[in-house]
């Protein structure tokens, strides 16, 4: 029996289960729906679960070497992990990511947070400006967050927050993530009419969509 990672209860009518990005089931119930149907539901939806669970499996093994922290990534590249001394601060050198050998494991962890949460500000400073101006959308605040599930979010009141990984990922995936957000400035949903306006500005925004999800294992990187 697959046990849930968690089970959240709400008002809501509906059972809906979820395969959250580090592989755990999240399972959302109405308050008053018995345990003995819930797993009578997830015995139900095994297959389906066990296939999600071994894709998200199958790409931290493909991807062994960043999850170890051996190769980094920084807009879609892989760089190889080499520590040296003399440097105070990360450098990228062709195929290398140099990282200071003179400091402890938790002070390169920070500085490597720190490091990309900056290249992640530095590009969508731009990439929001340039996409907000060409959807003649306006937005009241971009702040980098560092959730585990998301990519990104867009409230009613215009606030956009955007994950600090984003810099690992390919410019166009970045892109598309921005254009998907501001989209929510205009079509506050996920219909039909929502993604029309994604396709105006990114016709092949299907592509990038896909791409994103092989970068899903991204999201448990640095923590």
């Amino acid at each position: 029996m697959i046990t849930p990672s968690a089970i959240i209860r709400t008002n809501r009518r509906s059972l809906s289960l979820t395969i959250a990005k580090d592989g755990g089931l999240i399972v959302r119930a109405p308050k008053k729906l018995s345990m003995e149907y819930i797993y009578s539901f997830i015995k139900q939806k095994e297959k389906w679960i066990l296939n999600k669970q071994r894709a998200i499996q199958n790409s931290k093994l493909i991807n062994n070497e960043i999850v170890n922290g051996n190769q980094f990534l920084c807009f879609g590249k892989i760089y190889i992990r080499v520590e040296i001394d003399k440097i105070k601060n990360i450098e990228l050198v062709d195929d290398s990511i140099l990282i200071p050998s003179s400091i402890d494991n938790s002070k390169k962890y920070a500085l490597l947070f720190k490091w990309y949460n900056q290249l992640t500000k530095d590009i969508i400073k731009s990439r929001v400006t340039y996409f907000a101006d060409l959807m003649q959308v306006s937005y009241s605040l971009v702040k980098i967050d560092n959730s585990k599930a998301k990519w990104g979010s867009c409230d009613n009141k215009g606030v956009i927050k955007l994950n600090l990984r984003l810099s690992m990922l390919p410019h166009k995936v970045i892109d598309y993530i921005i254009i998907h957000e501001l989209a929510h400035l205009l079509e506050f949903n996920h219909s039909k009419n929502f993604y029309k306006i994604i396709e105006s500005i990114m016709p092949d925004y299907k592509r990038y969509r896909a791409m994103l999800k092989e970068y899903n294992f991204v999201l448990q990187l640095l923590r």
